[in-house]
């Protein structure tokens, strides 16, 4: 009986092409036919360095070939006396190399590969791993390790939440009192993020987080960002939210805020130019204090918005304009309420994750494309969390959720005691597993497990694998993520 290598994700189709187990030695070296897809062989060399401590010449034992006719993330990986890669662009080759990458043995004489023949691409694009960087510092070399984690899980985005209220994490020039101190990175670590990732083919989502979790910006610069206390005397008399970190929202009545934010945002989209997208945050705000602010009040007053609530969209609405002028797509947190969303452009991007500020299918009712981070079971926080006593879920769990899921161990949420199920549709543009509020050593366990499962179930929106299948592919897999991470 043919024994199938383990591969994660599954792939779409996979052939033997000579008796059962045949495997083929060819050489360690690369060579790539196509200018398109340079650069998908010095990530594989490196991969292989890394996990197989081989060193990868260049020559005819791996032959990457364009094919045209294949479309975004599609390859054809075939497997004689040479192996080789078709691509029709560099995210096939990426994963293609990816595959072989879990599939190859060093052996005397170059590498062993199984005679297979695969064909294979994503269902969805958006397959993405964030990691909560501003609650818990992350030293600079993690950073890499998840680019190479999500490289061999054909991760294509690593969303990585720079700023909240527990720090600001980016560098700043334009406003050097807003990185936190000792727990922000510098403008060359940034630099050098951003080359190993598109090296890698992986492509960064940085996030900026407003209108709330924006403690370190208030703070820095309150004549900037903080609200003014009605029956204040005097501009100078802001509002420092220094006891609560909840107290966590900036002004947006002030007069010349989103020239403000749109000279920050410039600043962190100029230092992720490789990066289409840039998240804005936009949850969990509290908007409470906006009924307490004399600039907030006299600027609904002014534009006839009347509450809170509709400035929360409001803003919402600007900042995501303001993102679209500077040539990004904004993402957001499912946070901003239903009234008045229809000012807000549907180029943007809506983060459905908590299923209580704004539901998936009203969403997709209202025209925007969404993407998935289901806090269950898409989420792991420390272990004793307030709420989820584990701190985590489990592949198992993630092989019983899909795309069009939503589910939720919070009572206050409409996904509590029935999960939210949508129809398939093309609005729902992928996933995220999300890690937060933990440092490095105590999330990396469950990422290892839990963004394989959930890369299978993305890839392949209707995967067959079982959790038994799931589960002998991660013991044969692991222990390379271990490697790397």
């Amino acid at each position: 009986m043919t024994t199938k290598p383990y591969i994660i994700p599954s792939p779409k189709s996979i052939n033997f092409l000579a008796t059962e187990n045949a495997r083929a030695t060819v050489d360690a070296t690369i060579s790539v036919l196509s200018d398109k897809l340079v650069g998908s062989d010095k990530a594989f060399a490196d991969m292989a360095k890394k996990l197989y401590d081989v060193e990868i010449g260049v020559g005819r034992g791996i032959v990457i070939k364009e094919n045209a006719s294949l479309v975004g993330g599609e390859y054809t990986l075939r497997v004689a006396d040479s192996v080789i890669v078709e691509a029709g662009d560099i995210d096939g080759a990426t994963y293609a190399l990816s595959t072989l990458i879990q599939i190859m043995e060093v052996c005397k004489g170059g590498i062993s590969v199984p005679v297979v023949e695969i064909s294979d691409k994503p269902d969805c694009e958006y397959r993405t791993l964030m990691v909560d960087l501003a609650r818990k510092w992350h030293p600079f070399n993690t950073l890499l390790n998840y680019v190479d984690l999500c490289y061999l899980y054909k991760i294509k985005f690593l969303h990585l939440h720079f700023t909240d209220s527990p720090s600001y994490t980016l560098p700043s020039d334009k406003f050097p009192k807003i990185p936190t101190p000792d727990r922000h990175y510098t403008k060359a670590e940034i630099a050098e993020l951003n080359e190993y990732a598109r090296v890698k083919n992986i492509e960064i989502i940085p996030e900026f987080d407003v209108p709330g979790h924006a403690r370190p910006i208030v703070t820095a610069y309150p004549e900037l960002f903080a609200n003014i206390p009605t029956g204040a005397e005097d501009s100078e008399d802001f509002a420092l939210f220094f006891a609560d970190i909840k107290q966590n929202v900036i002004c947006v009545g002030k007069e010349g805020i989103m020239d403000t934010l749109k000279t920050l945002a410039k600043e962190i989209i100029d230092m992720f130019p490789y990066s289409r997208y840039l998240h804005i945050g936009g949850d969990e705000a509290n908007i409470g204090e906006w009924k307490n602010c004399r600039t907030c009040q006299e600027y609904m007053a002014k534009h006839g918005i009347d509450g809170p609530r509709p400035l929360y969209t409001h803003f919402i609405k600007l900042m995501t304009d303001v993102v679209l002028e500077l040539g990004k797509t904004p993402i957001v947190w499912e946070g901003f309420p239903r009234e008045g969303s229809e000012e807000i452009s549907r180029d943007v991007i809506v983060t459905a994750w908590e299923s209580y500020y704004h539901l998936a299918p009203e969403l997709i009712e209202e025209g925007f494309k969404i993407t998935n981070a289901s806090w269950e079971p898409l989420y792991t926080v420390p272990a004793g969390h307030r709420v989820v006593e584990s701190g985590r879920w489990y592949p198992d769990d993630i092989m019983d959720w899909n795309l069009y899921t939503w589910k939720n161990w919070n009572q206050k949420t409409a996904a509590y005691e029935k999960p939210i199920v949508i129809e398939p549709t093309e609005q729902v543009l992928g996933a995220t597993f999300c890690a937060w509020e933990n440092d490095y050593d105590g999330e990396i366990a469950t990422v290892r497990e839990n963004l394989a499962a959930m890369s299978e179930k993305v890839w392949n929106i209707t995967s067959t694998v079982t959790k038994e299948e799931m589960k002998a592919s991660l013991e044969k897999i692991l222990p390379l993520a271990e490697k790397l991470t």
